[in-house]
């Protein structure tokens, strides 16, 4: 009996060690850190007017507009001028000043359509060409 100890709370102390744990847990963060893919999503770029332009600049300059109607006629200046006509409108625009060029497009209307005079306008010259859904 002389080797058995007497057990009492004030006795012995125990620690847990956590050191391992510890361990563990940041090898584990720099696996999944290591294994994550990284995946750059592409999107299209917006051209959203600048904040710190002066709106009233812009309005002075005359505003070259075109509309696409659903049954396929390029109306401008309220008048039926066809996609073979834009170019021909824009290019003297652009040459003695930059103006502003929008297509409005009516619902449903055909996007080619929308597209060849996009195309016509970039062939006249015009850097930006801003597309609007005209209103009913």
């Amino acid at each position: 009996m002389r080797n058995r100890k007497n057990l009492n709370a004030s006795d012995e102390t125990t620690d847990i060690n956590i050191s391992p744990l510890i361990d563990m847990v940041f090898i584990l963060l720099i696996f999944f850190i290591v294994t994550t893919v990284f995946v750059e999503e592409s999107g299209l770029a917006a051209n959203t007017p600048d904040p710190t332009s002066n709106p009233e600049q812009n309005e002075e300059k005359e505003l070259v507009s075109f509309l696409v109607r659903r049954n396929g006629q390029v109306i401008y200046k309220e008048r039926d001028v066809g996609v073979g006509a834009v170019r021909g409108i824009v290019a003297p625009a652009m040459r003695q000043e930059e103006h502003p060029i929008t297509v409005n497009v009516e619902p449903q209307a055909q996007m080619r359509l929308v597209v060849a005079v996009i195309d016509e306008c970039k062939s006249g010259g015009a850097p930006q060409v801003t597309m609007k859904a005209a209103s009913e």
